[in-house]
């Protein structure tokens, strides 16, 4: 397995990377990849997460790239995975590290393990291959560009998503003006990390808990986002307000960055607009 080796990124607006590759036991997806492993999943000939390390290594401002995962050996001795990093990745700035039990507490692990608290953390999926660079780069940018911000979500809208992909299910945050989608794009930004990490471990933990959440975000908030009458940047000032963190939202024209394969139709969009050599964004607007 290939060792974690700590190396020095200089520039003080340079985000460090975990990508996030672990594997649930009920996913479907998993089940028809090798070895299990939804980030091997094939598409156009090659593993999901290696499209996901090709934008991630051609972007600026991004510095080493730590792949978490459970069992995380697996993906690090794929022969593919190898093969790609052989060719793409002599700096090593590629490592692998095990995680945790679940998306939440493997980001914790990873801070505590690998990256220093004034570090900036930029984190990312495994399964959001057509993910483009211009995108990822333009998140970076506008995340930085903000003032007093200590976490950055990148979201894309309903319109936009529905526009390109008008036949395919998705699920959606709505409100007041209109319905969002997530693009698992978190920028955790310096000396806010772990605090941002530890918050997102205790609301996953009450995710399947209605009333734990209510009692955490508060009632009245919770039912405003229900019956629509929260815009996107109250929702933010309330989820703030509760959480403890100033969190503002990076909503993105790129529908690509929303569109993460957890769907066994999925599969065949990723493969559509990958396939060929073209680039996804092209095709998309075409």
């Amino acid at each position: 397995m290939t060792k974690m080796i700590d190396r020095g990124i200089s520039g003080e607006n340079t985000f460090s990377v975990i990508l996030l590759a672990g594997d649930r036991a009920s996913d479907p997806l998993s089940q028809i990849s090798p070895c299990n492993r939804k980030a091997l999943l094939g598409i156009s000939g090659q593993p999901m997460i290696t499209y996901v390390l090709k934008t991630l290594k051609a972007a600026k401002n991004l510095g080493e790239i730590a792949v978490v995962a459970n069992r995380v050996w697996e993906i690090a001795e794929n022969s593919s995975v190898r093969e790609w990093l052989a060719k793409n990745d002599p700096q090593s700035q590629v490592n692998f590290l095990e995680g945790a039990e679940s998306p939440a507490s493997s980001v914790v692990l990873a801070l505590e393990e690998k990256f220093q608290e004034s570090s900036l953390v930029l984190v990312v999926t495994a399964d959001s291959p057509l993910l483009t660079t211009e995108t990822l780069e333009e998140f970076c940018r506008r995340a930085l560009s903000m003032l007093d911000v200590d976490v950055a979500v990148g979201l894309a809208t309903e319109g936009d998503i529905c526009k390109a992909f008008p036949k395919v299910r998705r699920t959606y945050i709505r409100l007041k003006g209109g319905g969002y989608s997530g693009c698992n794009l978190f920028a955790l930004m310096s000396g806010k990390a772990s605090k941002a990490a530890e918050v997102w471990c205790d609301v996953e933990g009450r995710r399947k808990r209605p009333w734990q959440l209510i009692s955490y975000f508060g009632f009245s908030t919770l039912l405003k986002v229900i019956f629509g009458r929260l815009d996107l940047q109250s929702a933010f000032n309330a989820a703030s307000c509760s959480i403890g963190l100033n969190i503002k939202a990076v909503v993105l024209d790129d529908p690509l960055a929303a569109m993460d394969v957890d769907r066994t139709e999925h599969i065949l969009i990723a493969d559509s607009l990958l396939g060929g050599g073209e680039g996804a964004s092209a095709k998309i607007r075409s």
